[in-house]
């Protein structure tokens, strides 16, 4: 069996695996390959990002579940990277929990600049 998730942040194996698999190879791996966008500086969240955002409405949950969490270094990579890449069907799916963030941030949503993360994001995607 072809290995699709990374087995720690140096695996290049994985990534290009990941790269020549189909969209439907990558479904049940979703969740395990978001977690691999937990630190964007890790060598794998680049292309891991690049591939999983060709995925359609397949993600909106997994990311949904992201934003909803208490992990909030997560959510700041998701929102000032990962939802730049997305579709734009995606980005609308998950653009009332964005504005949600925008408006109403938690505590430590601020201190940790995921509200102006969002700012950001929902400013440059205007139009999507």
């Amino acid at each position: 069996m072809i290995r699709l998730v990374p087995k720690d942040k140096f695996d290049d194996e994985a990534c290009a695996n990941l790269q020549a698999a189909s969209d439907e190879d990558l479904l049940p791996y979703i969740a395990d390959l978001l977690e691999c966008l937990q630190d964007l500086n890790w060598p794998i969240a680049g292309p891991v990002a690049e591939r999983l955002s060709l995925l359609g409405n397949e993600l909106v949950q997994p990311v949904s579940d992201i934003l909803n969490s208490d992990d909030e270094m997560w959510k700041y990579w998701i929102i000032s990277h990962f939802l730049y890449l997305v579709s734009d069907e995606v980005f609308q799916a998950l653009r009332f929990k964005l504005n949600s963030i925008r408006r109403h941030p938690t505590a430590s949503e601020t201190a940790e600049e995921v509200q102006s993360a969002a700012c950001e994001l929902l400013i440059s995607r205007r139009n999507a």
